[in-house]
């Protein structure tokens, strides 16, 4: 199955947006408690978080959904009977198609 650019879009778009909304949240609590709860690094890692949490799996998912081809090796070419010669090989296989 080839790669569906519109499903990892999707993805990351959400992922960006529970960043954000994480972000927010965090410094939310420092503005209503008027004071530094939350340091800027502990908002931005609660926006990494989030974002982590739905990106890592988008990206896997969309990377496992290629389709990859490897052709066999290079067929032996010699004398002797089709029984002797089948399944041999004289070299590796040229690099794999990519769908």
């Amino acid at each position: 199955m080839p790669l569906i650019p519109s499903a990892i879009t999707a993805a990351m778009d959400s992922a960006f947006v529970a960043g954000m909304v994480a972000m927010e949240a965090a410094a939310e609590v420092n503005s209503k408690a008027k004071k530094e709860i939350n340091s800027k690094g502990d908002i931005k890692a609660a926006g990494a978080a989030a974002f982590a949490a739905i990106a890592g799996p988008a990206i896997d998912a969309y990377i496992r959904s290629q389709t990859i081809t490897i052709p066999p090796g290079q067929v032996v070419a010699t004398a002797g009977s089709a029984v002797a010669q089948a399944g041999a090989t004289t070299a590796p296989s040229p690099p794999a198609i990519i769908l």
